[in-house]
């Protein structure tokens, strides 16, 4: 039974038709029926789903309860795959089918059910998979912007439930789950969460164990700092994104309290948004979660990180100031505060400081874990950060500006970028302007440069970076 590529499969994404070119479905769907103990061909491909890093396949089988296997393998790019990535999304794969078994073992919080899963891309397969059992229901974010608030009021209810019993689960430091060869738990460093081709400063904050998120997010800022001035050679923008980097890593001892780490770090899933809470009886007064899927990187996280309103009750940094769901927001926060508080009067309490009070004063941590973490959300994060510290006030954000770059602490910085920015415009007029593009990296301008050093005047711009830059 060869299956063809369903109408789901996206033209937006390569990605998509190379991993179904690449993996043996008939295979997968034998495995399927022998996990069923049915015939062989006693089942359908159904529905086919992609996403970031995963395609998904629903398996229907031909037996008396109509059973559905979830099928899920990672994306592949046409290009060869290194040893390293390999070795990256095996270890994703088994950390999270660990995650996900422990969860179920240990806490009463719904996930799906793993019934065989393979790190490897073997012969037969071809790719590492997972097969799980498919859950009821459909994705929260389909259904809640449309809910009442008195529905919200019910969900959000399971919601903390959920988020409670993650809190109680804590381990000695931050990182993901992996079992060791007698079955018991440890966690290792989060590396497998980082780009395997990234050998630089993020790729050793992954591989590097801290004890607390204070000296985590310094390094971090630290890290962000030294991207933005080893990057984009002369960009006249350096100063400011120089500035505004060096202020939120200047905050970094105020947001986060090395004391809250002491009892230990959460067990934090890696994507709790909407798409990933599967909800039952949405029309009905007492709408129901059935499952959290996507355990993808997953693991023991900072109190800071866990402690933060779930996503899909924040306002989005894009949004415009008259956004229609800001209102509904304020509302569904205030609702959660309240039902967070009255949960954890009900259990017993626990050491150290209380959810409720560190997610009700989580806004600037939200603001500075987006800003750092993605990049392309910083000409928009940044703002609301400065205006969550000093108040909304956008002339006082220029004068703040002009303080530290121009009679300021951050002087002799923004004089390096200035003659970056002219030695960068020479060269530019020198090699032209397809030679010296936009995005040179400092080393690559460097590199360029030197290649190039006969067409450069002795006593011209880039003669003198040179030898200053040694």
């Amino acid at each position: 039974m060869s299956p063809s590529v369903s109408s789901h499969s996206s033209s937006v994404d390569p990605r998509v038709q190379t991993t179904f070119d690449i993996v043996n479905w008939d295979e997968l769907s034998s495995l399927g029926c022998t996990l069923a103990q049915l015939p062989q061909g006693s089942c359908h491909w159904g529905e086919q789903l992609s996403g970031g890093y995963n395609l998904v396949r629903f398996l229907h089988l031909h037996d008396d309860q109509q059973t559905i296997v979830v099928a899920r393998v990672p994306l592949r790019s046409e290009d060869a795959m290194s040893e390293e990535h390999f070795s990256a999304i095996s270890k994703r794969i088994e950390s999270e089918v660990v995650t996900m078994k422990y969860v179920e073992t240990h806490t009463t919080i719904p996930v799906p059910h793993v019934l065989q899963h393979s790190v490897h891309a073997e012969q037969k397969v071809r790719s590492p998979y997972i097969l799980m059992s498919k859950v009821d229901g459909t994705p929260l974010s389909s259904v809640w912007d449309d809910m009442d608030d008195d529905k919200r009021r019910i969900v959000l209810r399971q919601v903390i439930d959920i988020l409670l019993e993650l809190w109680s689960r804590r381990f000695d430091k931050k990182g993901a789950l992996f079992n060791q060869a007698d079955s018991s738990l440890h966690v290792q460093s989060s590396s497998l969460f980082a780009d395997p081709d990234d050998t630089g400063t993020r790729h050793r904050l992954s591989t590097t164990s801290y004890s607390h998120a204070a000296d985590y997010w310094l390094a971090y800022a630290n890290a962000r700092i030294h991207d933005i001035d080893e990057s984009d050679f002369g960009s006249d923008t350096k100063p400011y994104m120089h500035s505004q980097a060096w202020f939120m890593r200047s905050l970094t001892p105020a947001l986060f309290d090395p004391s809250i780490d002491t009892y230990g770090c959460p067990l934090s899933p890696g994507d709790f948004h909407s798409q990933n809470i599967m909800i039952t009886d949405a029309d009905s007064s007492h709408p129901r979660i059935t499952a959290i899927i996507d355990w993808e990187f997953s693991g023991p996280d900072f109190v800071s990180s866990f402690a933060l309103y779930p996503l899909f009750i924040v306002d989005h940094p894009h949004w415009d100031e008259d956004h229609p769901l800001r209102a509904r927001n304020v509302r569904d926060q205030a609702t959660f505060d309240e039902l967070i508080l009255e949960a954890e009067r009900n259990r017993s309490p626990t050491d150290g400081p209380q959810l409720s009070s560190l997610i009700s004063k989580s806004s600037g941590i939200y603001l500075f874990q987006q800003a750092m973490c993605f990049p392309g959300m910083y000409p928009a994060v940044y703002p609301l950060f400065f205006a969550h510290v000093f108040g909304d006030d956008e002339d006082f954000s220029t004068d703040y500006y002009w303080a530290l770059m121009e009679n300021g602490i951050l002087n002799r910085d923004k004089q390096r970028f200035d003659r970056e920015t002219e030695v960068w415009l020479e060269a530019r007029k020198v090699l032209g302007e397809e030679a010296v593009g936009r995005n040179l990296t400092r080393k690559e301008f460097k590199e360029l440069v030197l290649k190039c050093l006969e067409r450069f005047d002795d006593g011209g711009g880039v003669r003198r970076w040179l030898a200053s830059s040694h």
